[in-house]
């Protein structure tokens, strides 16, 4: 049997007011003889309609030369009011967590309202409960690759071609494209879908669209899943794909890029082992908001889609990263980040607070429930975020559940951040 099913891309472009959301409208026809159980099926629709193509909370945001950092003499940051400050601009979630970290400690940590609906466990809001943190996997992938690339004697300027899979069909307009366009979002590459045929059948086609101005696609970053597996080691790389089938090539290729993360993000920054998959007990649900009846949707497992979203950590793990990122060179040298940030490299907005730029990707999934492009009440989803700002202040947030439009994370972080600093 045939099913038809509909799912949503969102991109992000620099805008005078801010950042401006494009949703796009897609649509994918599916064999459903080959999915013999509900449960694929439903993870599947799952994936086409809630994950795949929504990766991100408020869009590209830029610094324009207009938008100056903003100096204050004689004023202190207060981390408590930046907590108060973000707690009432979350009113209205069902559920969030959210650690504030300052100088490489955690300075104030809140956890408020529900994880799940009590058929799912009855999990309340909790910074150390797991979240499929959507488009923050985007910063894990950068951050692995500017690791390995450095490892290969390879710079962002180093066209992609050589190191995707030889068996792979590959178009010149693709092969020709270098790592910074990936990272950058300006491939030229449209769309959302990242299965690995997906990925095939782009990596064989020419680019149509423009490469500028940036346009944010889930595609760049997935390609990753195939590239730094063969980056880390060419040979291992092309002895599986000779001796494997290609579903069983694409699996190890998937498992490796997983291995890979851990070694250069999640091993450095102290954590255990990570997957893109639900810890069974422990993960957090999408849930909708107040005026509906509370529903909550459980994740799927990501492991073949995962690259340009699906890592599943804490808000604590995610806070744990970041400040690892800012404060140390475990995980990038001082010159890595200075290259990531002046590059945007893995970051997806970029804008002049308070006492200087502040550094961020989001991260945003939904399930929708009415047919309506964009969440709507009623509809199933989650937010993230993760920001490093002046004054040594880094946020991790996630917020677990979507209302009538996606919360602006960018503008509520940043609005609170700026109101938090006080006279001496």
């Amino acid at each position: 049997m045939l099913n038809q099913i509909t799912y949503w891309s969102i991109t992000g472009t620099d805008h005078p007011g801010g950042p401006l959301l494009l949703i796009r409208k897609y649509s994918a026809t599916l064999n459903t003889k080959k999915m013999k159980t509900t449960n694929a099926r439903r993870a599947w629709k799952f994936m086409l309609y809630a994950a795949l193509g929504l990766a991100i909370s408020a869009g590209m945001i830029s610094c324009h030369k207009t938008d100056l950092p903003i100096k204050m003499p004689g004023m202190v940051f207060k981390t408590e009011l930046f907590k108060k400050n973000l707690q009432e601009q979350l009113a209205g979630a069902r559920g969030y967590q959210f650690l504030v970290m300052q100088h490489g400690k955690v300075a104030e940590k809140a956890a408020y309202g529900l994880g799940s609906t009590p058929a799912a466990g009855d999990m309340q809001a909790n910074v150390d409960a797991y979240v499929n943190i959507a488009s923050i996997t985007k910063t894990l992938t950068a951050i692995t690759t500017i690791k390995l690339l450095e490892k290969r004697h390879l710079g962002i300027h180093t066209k992609i071609g050589m190191w995707l899979p030889k068996s792979w069909a590959q178009h010149e307009d693709i092969k020709n494209l270098t790592f910074k366009d990936l990272l950058t979002h300006s491939s030229g590459i449209r769309g959302s879908n990242t299965s690995w045929d997906t990925l095939k059948k782009v990596v064989s086609s020419p680019i149509t669209a423009p490469q500028k101005p940036a346009s944010y696609s889930n595609i760049n970053f997935a390609l990753f899943r195939a590239m730094l597996p063969k980056i880390n080691n060419p040979v291992a790389f092309g002895n599986q794909e000779l001796a494997l089938s290609e579903q069983d090539f694409d699996s190890w290729m998937s498992k490796e890029y997983i291995a890979l993360v851990q070694e250069y993000v999640f091993d450095k920054a102290g954590l255990g082992i990570r997957n893109c998959k639900p810890v069974e007990g422990n993960t957090l649900q999408m849930l909708n908001e107040a005026p509906a009846r509370l529903e909550g949707l459980s994740h799927v497992d990501w492991t073949e889609f995962c690259g340009g979203g699906g890592f599943v950590l804490t808000t604590t793990d995610l806070a744990r990263i970041i400040t690892f990122l800012a404060h140390t060179e475990a995980l990038l040298s001082k010159q890595q980040k200075q290259m990531m940030d002046s590059e945007r490299l893995g970051w997806n907005g970029v804008f002049a607070v308070t006492g200087g730029i502040a550094y961020g990707h989001g991260g945003a999934l939904y399930a929708d429930r009415n047919g309506v492009d964009g969440p709507q009440n009623g509809d199933l989803g989650l937010q993230t975020l993760i920001i490093k700002m002046p004054a040594g202040v880094e946020l991790a947030l996630s917020v677990n559940s979507v209302g009538d439009g996606w919360r602006n994370m960018y503008t509520i972080a940043k609005d609170a951040y700026n109101a938090s600093w006080v006279e001496e």
